[in-house]
């Protein structure tokens, strides 16, 4: 078991039960810990069975996470598959004792006869309530009858469901907030994130917006700007509204005029993923669905009545307020579909499931929406939920990004979980900061301009990504240069002059911000020693601060230099006490050659 992680009752208790079941499926809520259930239940299995075990994850981002938690936090062989990866690393995944994969991908390896399905001993399926109908869940666990050790692990269990499933994978058993051991980690609420992933058509309009938008310049690139938010995070129709609409937008976008009336593009993409959130949330008393534009706003609305669901619309200006907060207040009503008009002007303390459409990027409305909604309350049931919806792999990513960013920034925490930050960024276009990086190390100004992006919104996802470790940088007379820290050899040729420490006698002081230890080293011959000794008694610090104090004559000059991100190799420190002699070295005037 990885340092620190301490399993809780009822994950012991979940697993044990599951092992001696052979076959079972455990039914938690969300934020409980199922991952580490799974992995219990993986070290916990009979030799024979351990041998190869696969575990199926219904999304890309869900297989690099499992794969990566079994891998670091339990010690586990585990290794991630799926078809996104390059084909060197699927093969080399194949060899893994726990495969961690898609049930696409896996579908697809047996039928080429590339993967045997014999070879497999245990079964781990998450999200198991996906295990019925035509799902690539069911045809994976066809291929798999022989095996007896199975594990299914779900935050709900439909009822309708249950009998196939149970059928799948084995019987069912779940525990609940109401649960003894589970009571005392109830937390106030819980962040989350759904993607709503663009289809091939609606992916070929966005493609060619960003085009477009990337030749333009002045009020067209700002219309064709907006035109990319409202396709990404409202949905086609309100593009097409405002294309008709707008004279100049329709000029503008008259290249993709049949792509924009294609009948292949669903008039609101996010629609599949709030009809799974409703679903797997099913046991919400009132849940609150914000939508920016009215256009998307009605059509939801719509369909969520003819879904049985009993809704009412906030639409600021098209009804009197108090009737419509009479409504929504009305206990009959489950969904309230509200446009911004609802951030301000309600307090619906009794919801308990916000669901955001569309997403911001402004902080103070994040905290409107999820603060006016999402108070604490006294309850013996769950916690309350947000929930987000995303579209990968544009701008409305960024929103998002920028707003939990900025939140977090200002004090407060969305309570949306590391690892997802960290799939958001793979998602969001600023994963071109990294992209940029990896080919050369750029001032904050270059890469800026590089990206489109004003300074202001850079700076924070720069934070972020040193933060993580993913983005270093060194001082230079014109400000930071960033890099990527295992690529900081790139720096030796363009950014010489600041990597080269002078001739003449320094003190260098390395305090390693972990464990607050001083290595101090006088001569400078003897400084690869005083490197050596910072990583003999820590492997990785969190951030360092370098002090340089430099003689010229009788005088002494003293420079401090603070490094806020990971120091995490023997090269990577050498590089920044290298930059905080040199320009210790700068600001006294010293030439460096």
């Amino acid at each position: 078991m990885g340092s620190g992680l301490r399993p809780r009752a009822y994950q012991l208790e979940a697993a044990r039960w599951a092992l001696s079941r052979r076959r079972a499926t455990v039914c938690m809520p969300t934020g409980t810990g199922k991952t580490l259930v799974a992995g219990l239940w993986i070290r916990g299995l009979p030799r024979g069975a351990s041998e190869r075990v696969l575990v199926l994850e219904p999304t890309r981002f869900l297989v690099e996470q499992v794969a990566r938690f079994f891998r670091e936090r339990m010690g586990l062989d585990a290794a991630p598959l799926h078809g996104s990866l390059p084909r060197v690393l699927r093969e080399r995944a194949q060899r893994a004792r726990i495969i961690v994969a898609t049930p696409e991908i896996v579908v697809h390896l047996f039928k080429e006869g590339r993967v045997d399905p014999a070879s497999f001993s245990a079964l781990v399926v998450d999200e198991c309530h996906h295990t019925t109908g035509k799902d690539a869940y069911v045809e994976a666990v066809k291929h798999l009858g022989h095996i007896e050790y199975r594990l299914g692990l779900s935050a709900f269990i439909p009822r309708s469901r249950a009998s196939q499933i149970e059928g799948w994978i084995g019987d069912i058993r779940c525990w609940g907030w109401d649960h003894p051991n589970l009571r005392p980690y109830i937390p106030e609420w819980i962040g989350e994130v759904y993607e709503a992933p663009l289809n091939p058509v609606e992916e070929r309009l966005y493609k060619g917006l960003e085009k477009l938008w990337e030749q333009a310049n002045g009020t067209s690139r700002m219309l064709l700007g907006m035109a990319l938010r409202w396709m990404a995070r409202d949905g086609v129709d309100a593009l097409r509204e405002s294309v008709s609409n707008s004279h100049r937008l329709r000029e503008l976008v008259e290249p993709l005029g049949e792509l924009v009336w294609s009948p292949s593009i669903r008039p609101a993409h996010k629609w599949d993923s709030l009809e799974r959130i409703l679903e797997d949330h099913d046991l919400f008393t009132k849940a609150i669905v914000f939508i920016d534009r009215i256009v998307i706003a009605m059509r939801i609305a719509q369909l969520l009545s003819s879904r049985g669901f009993e809704t009412t619309l906030l639409l600021g200006r098209r009804k009197a307020p108090k009737q419509s907060l009479d409504q929504a207040r009305d206990p009959r009503t489950r969904v309230i579909v509200s446009t911004s008009a609802g951030e301000e002007g309600i307090d619906l303390p009794e919801a308990d499931l916000l669901i955001v459409w569309s997403n911001t990027a402004s902080p103070l409305r994040l905290v409107q929406r999820v603060g006016r909604l999402l108070r604490a309350r006294d309850v013996r049931g769950g916690p309350k939920w947000a929930v987000f919806i995303v579209t990968p792999e544009t701008v409305d990513v960024d929103s998002l990004l920028d707003g939990v960013v900025a939140a977090r920034a200002a004090g407060i925490d969305m309570s949306i979980d590391e690892e997802t930050i960290s799939h958001l960024l793979e998602l969001s276009r600023k994963r071109r900061i990294l992209e940029i990086l990896e080919r050369e190390p750029l001032p904050e100004e270059v890469l800026a301009r590089a990206l489109s992006t004003p300074i202001a919104k850079l700076k924070p996802h720069l934070r972020w990504l040193q933060s993580h470790g993913m983005v270093s940088y060194i001082y230079t007379p014109f400000g930071r240069v960033y890099f990527i820290p295992d690529r900081a050899w790139l720096l030796r040729s363009k950014y010489s002059a600041f990597l080269t420490p002078p001739q003449s006698p320094q003190e260098i002081t390395v305090v390693c911000k972990d464990s607050g230890n001083l290595f101090r080293k006088a001569p400078s011959h003897m400084l690869e020693r005083l490197i050596d000794r910072v990583f003999k008694k820590r492997r990785q610090c969190s951030g360092v601060k370098i002090s340089v104090m430099t003689w010229r004559g009788p005088s002494v000059f003293l420079k401090n230099f603070s490094y806020e991100f990971p120091v995490g190799s023997l090269e990577l420190l050498r590089v920044l006490v290298d930059n905080a002699r040199a320009m210790a070295a700068v600001s006294l005037g010293v030439t460096v050659k």
